[in-house]
């Protein structure tokens, strides 16, 4: 559970690289430790690990969507404002 509140707190912190590397981290420890026997965690807690893994990496994606549209925008204000800069040059 430590990792995935670092997950959360890298998310919070808008570190997208360090919350998906986390996250994957966690998922290839879950994995690892549920092929060997017997089973590290009673069910209701490999449950808990894997829904809140899952809210984790669907928050990742909502603020990379974010992300992504704000950088969009940035991009689409940089390009009006070049082409209204060119006209006034003109």
């Amino acid at each position: 559970m430590a990792r995935l509140r670092a997950v959360r707190d890298a998310l919070n912190a808008l570190e997208l690289g360090t919350a998906e590397r986390l996250l994957a981290e966690h998922d290839l420890a879950l994995r690892e430790a549920f092929a060997g026997s017997p089973a590290p965690f009673a069910v209701a807690e490999a449950e808990t690990l894997h829904r809140t893994q899952s809210e984790l990496l669907a928050q990742l994606e909502v603020v990379q969507r974010g992300v992504a549209a704000d950088l969009q925008q940035t991009r689409r204000s940089g390009e009006a404002a070049r082409a209204y800069l060119g006209t006034r040059g003109a």
